[in-house]
C-alpha cells in the first residue's frame, strides 16, 4: 500500500509542475486571489456533490482536520500565486520545493514520528539538488522569493496535518471541506479587494477549470488518501521533484530552456527521492 501511495504522490507532482507556467501566465490578466477563490470554488462544488454523504456524518474531529489542512492549503496556494506575479515559474517551483526541507522539524513538532537515517539522507541530496537547481539566481531573495517561501513553509504544515487527518478522519469528506475552506478565503480576499479584478466573462476559464478539476479537486482526493499511506518525510522528499517536472514543462511548452546547473540540480534531487525509497530504515 504504501508503494502505491508513493506512486500516487509522484503522479501529484507531475500535475502540480504543469501548474506553474500555466498559473504564471493566467496571473498577468487575473490576480492571485481570484484564481484561489475560483479554483477552489470548482473542486468544492464538484467533491462536494460526489461526497456530500460522507459530508453529513462528519464528526467534529473530521471538521476540524478539514478546517486546520483546508487554511494552510489555502495559504500555501495564496502567497506562491502572488510570488508568482514577480518571479519566474522554474524559480517559483525551485522555492516551493524546499518545503521538503520544513516538514521533518514540523512533523517532530506535530506528530512525534521519527525520520529514518535514509530519509535525513534525502533530505539532504534534495537540498543540495535545491540549491543547484537555482544556483543562477544568487543568494538574494527578493519579496516574491519572499512569498515563496512563506507558501513553501505553508505546505509542509499541510502535508505534516493532512497525513494526520487521513489516519483518522474520513479522506474524501475532508478533501470536500478543506477545498471549501480554501474556496472561503479566496472570497474573503475578493471581498476585501472590493470583488474580482474583471468580469466572469473574462477569466481564463480553460486554465481556472484546469486547475479546479484536475489539479485541485482530484489531485485533493488522491493526496489526502496517500498521504494517510506514508510518512510525511518521504511525502516532501517525492514532492521536491515538482521544479524538476515544473522546468520540464516550461521547456517544452514555454521555449525556457534548463541550464547546466539545473541538469544537475535535477539529478541530485532525482538521487535524493531514490535515497529515501532504498534506505527505509
Amino acid at each position: 500500500m504504501t508503494r502505491a501511495a508513493e506512486a500516487t504522490l509522484l503522479l501529484i507532482t507531475v500535475i502540480w509542475g504543469t501548474t506553474f507556467p500555466i498559473l504564471r501566465t493566467s496571473l498577468r490578466v487575473v490576480e492571485p486571489y481570484d484564481i484561489i477563490a475560483i479554483r477552489f470554488s470548482i473542486a468544492a462544488l464538484l467533491l462536494c456533490a460526489i461526497y456530500w454523504k460522507r459530508l453529513i456524518r462528519m464528526g467534529r474531529v473530521a471538521v476540524r482536520d478539514s478546517v486546520v489542512t483546508g487554511l494552510f492549503m489555502a495559504a500555501g496556494y495564496l502567497v506562491q500565486a502572488i510570488g508568482l506575479t514577480t518571479i519566474s515559474s522554474p524559480r517559483s517551483a525551485f522555492l516551493t520545493g524546499t518545503a521538503v526541507v520544513f516538514v521533518p522539524f514540523i512533523d517532530r513538532f506535530v506528530s512525534r514520528m521519527g525520520v529514518s537515517t535514509g530519509e535525513w539522507m534525502g533530505v539532504a541530496f534534495v537540498f543540495a539538488g535545491i540549491l543547484l537547481f537555482s544556483g543562477h539566481a544568487g543568494l538574494m531573495l527578493s519579496t516574491g522569493d519572499l512569498w515563496t517561501l512563506a507558501g513553501a513553509i505553508a505546505f509542509a504544515c499541510q502535508v505534516v496535518t493532512t497525513n494526520v487527518a487521513a489516519r483518522r478522519s474520513d479522506t474524501f469528506a475532508v478533501s470536500a471541506l478543506q477545498a471549501a475552506v480554501a474556496a472561503a478565503v479566496g472570497w474573503a480576499f475578493v471581498g476585501a479587494h472590493g470583488g474580482l479584478s474583471r468580469p466572469l466573462g473574462e477569466m481564463p476559464w480553460g486554465t481556472l477549470l484546469y486547475l479546479g478539476t484536475l489539479a485541485t479537486a482530484f489531485i485533493l482526493v488522491l493526496q489526502t488518501w496517500a498521504l494517510g499511506k506514508t510518512k510525511p518525510v518521504r511525502a516532501g522528499v517525492i514532492y521536491s521533484l515538482e521544479p524538476v517536472f515544473a522546468a520540464m514543462v516550461a521547456m517544452i511548452f514555454f521555449g525556457e530552456g534548463m541550464r547546466f546547473n539545473e541538469v544537475i540540480g535535477s539529478v541530485a534531487i532525482m538521487a535524493g527521492v531514490l535515497v529515501a525509497e532504498l534506505k527505509k530504515g
